[in-house]
């Protein structure tokens, strides 16, 4: 931490269970892991939503618009009754707007990506972003990537070929808007590290939302492309995948500040595992034998990263 920022940043890693020296405290750690469970069950929870307002013939760009415009608002709206100023200083405001052009690009990639492959590879491409975060942390100086992390996370993404394997008819289109998708969230793992050191989670969260919010909105507007839900199934679809993404947005970011990004990236890798959950419960998809294979060495690839030796906690530069 920079002796610039002062009493700002000691408060802010006090109150994120981070030390002077930059470790986390371990009830910091679990904080983290209790965000990012609650992190994994609702973004793991949305892409079901999702396919309900597209099954109802909602377009892309209306998705996005009313995701950002509800999760914005939810945001917003939390942030006030908890009388919390979303009001930073303006050397936060260039962090901040990139994460938000992250954020907007990654969700659009994303959803678009599913019009053009199975979601099964959509998910498999996309959820390479953990190994791109890991060496991205390391030569920035966030975390350190030793062998040990380096095998989780082999491991992790080797559990969700698995669990997301199945018609691998790939479309080239697709799998670039995936992989496109992938890079902006790795991108947005890595940005919004510094800004949770010294931001809450709920301002973050506030830009991350209202920027992309305007920019879709403004776009749809002058597109004329804005379609509505024409049926109550469509209007749950858009609200539940709209709702998921505002609570997962806050507790993920609140988890990278005690996790840091590599191993926030990593463990989030349980989020196919609840899709996956989320998608036999509400659309009666079934899991085949294989997926819960694959589960499993999910679980194997998260307890690797998780059950550090205390020299190598010690041994962290960071998160």
């Amino acid at each position: 931490m920079s002796s610039d920022q002062g009493g700002v940043q000691s408060s802010n890693a006090s109150a994120s269970g981070v030390s002077a020296s930059g470790s986390p405290k371990p009830a910091g750690d679990l904080v983290g892991y209790a965000l990012l469970g609650v992190t994994g069950l609702f973004f793991g929870t949305a892409p079901s939503f999702a396919k309900m307002a597209f099954d109802g013939g909602i377009d892309a760009v209306s998705l996005q618009t009313f995701r950002f415009i509800i999760a914005f608002a939810t945001v917003f709206a939390t942030a006030q009754v908890l009388r919390h100023s979303p009001i930073v200083d303006r050397r936060h405001l260039p962090g901040l707007i990139l994460l938000a052009l992250c954020t907007a690009t990654a969700s659009y990639c994303y959803m678009t990506a599913v019009k053009h492959v199975s979601v099964a590879v959509a998910s498999l491409t996309f959820f390479t972003f953990p190994l791109i975060v890991g060496p991205l942390s390391h030569l920035l100086g966030m975390d350190r990537l030793n062998p040990r992390k380096l095998i989780a996370i082999i491991v992790a993404f080797a559990g969700i070929c698995l669990v997301l394997g199945g018609d691998l008819d790939v479309n080239w289109t697709g799998v670039a808007l995936a992989f496109t998708a992938s890079s902006a969230v790795a991108a947005s793992f890595v940005v919004s590290r510094p800004l949770t050191q010294a931001l809450p989670s709920l301002t973050i969260t506030t830009y991350a939302t209202g920027i992309p919010c305007a920019l879709y909105l403004l776009f749809g507007l002058a597109q004329s492309s804005i379609m509505l839900p024409e049926t109550m199934a469509t209007g749950i679809g858009v609200i539940g995948n709209s709702l998921c993404y505002a609570v997962g947005s806050v507790c993920l970011y609140g988890s990278i500040a005690r996790l840091g990004a590599l191993r926030a990236a990593v463990l989030i890798n349980i989020e196919p595992l609840i899709s996956v959950a989320a998608a036999f419960l509400i659309l009666g998809q079934l899991i085949a034998p294989l997926q819960m294979g694959g589960g499993v060495i999910v679980i194997l690839g998260i307890l690797l990263m998780t059950s550090e030796r205390g020299l190598d906690r010690q041994g962290r530069t960071s998160g």
